[in-house]
């Protein structure tokens, strides 16, 4: 069964590891693949003899580069629908199933992390970076949607970050996961198999004890300006991206390409450029999305990606993209609309919001419907960093607090997490600087 031979399972002691092994083709995530993995956790979530389960890739090349969606594409244009539609109500099932787990999962991130992989390890109550780990969701190049529960996370990283993320497809590399919230902790890949022996040692299913044994391995940050490809243009990002429309965040991109510093000038145009190689289609679709799944619990946002997973492979941009990127690698797709303006919001909305959907999702813990994820073991956000320096939040009292207090309330709140000292001090001088 190549769902067996492309995801290895390995018991030792109280810890069990699901490894990727399909590394000629970046470990895309084939329907037995999905299959296999939801085949396993099942198995270990009621097991005495397992406490921890792990994800991990067999190559230092790629975690998970993305679903197989050229076999998706293939069997919808041969007219079998339901078993393309089943791939993705597969893999959103075992999402879910991660994000519900009854037992702390640990993904280990290194190499590429897009797509698919992103919803095996986005939905883990602890994810590990390493400092070749690059973060991705680009399904927009291939006139595609970002989906695997983006629906849901994209909307809750820091800022309109997610909606930057979701558009462009633009990679995060290394320490940038753990700063922008889609890694909880960083550890360097060498130490990665240690990591893995201390957890299958570890003998305990308790989440802060998991955390604990985790941060024995983290590392600390360099000496110098934070590691973060996002520090200069952060705020530029919130300012382009808080828009509802396309046409008013390309407005307002080519306006901080004009009138801003040389930061986030060159990054406007860069932005602007990525912007212009996407499906027209598949960008006012990803906007709507994002903005609604800000809304939505966990399921009702895998539910709405089933739903325009099923619309899209009607559509001829999915296809094109697919064919263009991935199958001729010619880079060259003759989309359809051929630009923004041609795409009509309302129309599109009707066709992909309110109709009726054929296929439904399926959930294994059926009545995990949450609206924040349960367990957060990573940095504070932004917004929480900032409503306590500003006095807003409670434990802040009635009088805004210094830099000092505030890195020492972190610091003792996150028990000297590594990263929370750098990610409070970064966000108090752009507070302070604005």
């Amino acid at each position: 069964m190549d769902g067996d031979k492309h995801v290895l399972a390995v018991n030792n002691l109280t810890g069990r590891t699901l490894v990727l092994n399909r590394p000629q083709a970046l470990n895309s995530l084939t329907l037995p693949m999905v299959q296999t993995i939801e085949r396993h956790l099942k198995n270990w979530e009621h097991s005495e003899l397992c406490n921890v389960v792990m994800l991990r890739s067999n190559s230092p090349k790629a975690f998970c580069a993305g679903g197989d969606v050229v076999q998706v594409s293939r069997e919808w244009k041969s007219g079998n629908k339901a078993e393309a539609m089943k791939f993705f109500q597969t893999e959103y099932m075992v999402n879910h199933y991660i994000a519900s787990y009854k037992k702390p999962v640990v993904a280990m991130l290194d190499g590429y992390t897009m797509g698919g992989g992103v919803g095996l390890s986005m939905h883990a109550a602890f994810r590990v970076a390493s400092q070749s780990a690059v973060f991705a969701m680009p399904e927009t190049k291939i006139g595609f949607f970002p989906d695997v529960g983006a629906t849901f996370f994209l909307p809750r990283l820091d800022g309109h970050m997610g909606v930057y993320l979701g558009l462009t497809g633009q990679m995060l590399k290394g320490r940038d996961l753990l700063y922008s919230g889609i890694a909880t902790h960083y550890v360097p890949s060498e130490r990665h198999a240690m990591l893995e022996q201390r957890l299958q040692g570890l003998g305990s299913s308790d989440y802060d004890v998991v955390n604990d044994a985790i941060e024995e391995f983290v590392a600390q940050p360099e000496d110098g300006p934070m590691e973060y490809s996002l520090y200069h243009v952060r705020e530029a990002i919130d300012r382009c991206f808080q828009h509802n429309s396309l046409e008013s965040i390309i407005h307002a991109l080519e306006e901080e390409k004009q009138h801003s510093n040389e930061h986030t000038s060159a990054w406007a145009q860069t932005t602007l450029d990525q912007l212009s190689r996407m499906s027209p289609s598949s960008l006012k679709l990803t906007l709507e999305q994002l903005r609604r799944g800000a809304q939505l619990n966990i399921q009702q946002a895998f539910a709405l990606e089933l739903g325009l997973a099923e619309k899209r492979l009607e559509s001829h941009d999915m296809h094109e993209g697919i064919e263009a990127l991935l199958v001729r690698k010619t880079n060259d797709p003759q989309w359809d609309p051929k630009s923004l303006e041609d795409v009509n919001v309302h129309e599109m909305n009707a066709e992909y919001f309110t109709a009726k959907y054929a296929y439904k999702p399926k959930f294994v813990h059926d009545q995990a419907a949450f609206s924040e994820y349960p367990h957060k073991y990573g940095l504070p956000s932004e917004k929480e960093i900032a409503a306590l320096i500003s006095g807003e939040n409670p434990q802040a009292g009635n009088f805004r607090l210094t830099r000092d207090d505030v890195l020492q309330f972190y610091e003792r709140e996150y028990g000297g997490k590594i990263g929370v000292k750098q990610k409070v001090g970064w966000v108090f001088d752009n507070l302070e600087n604005n």
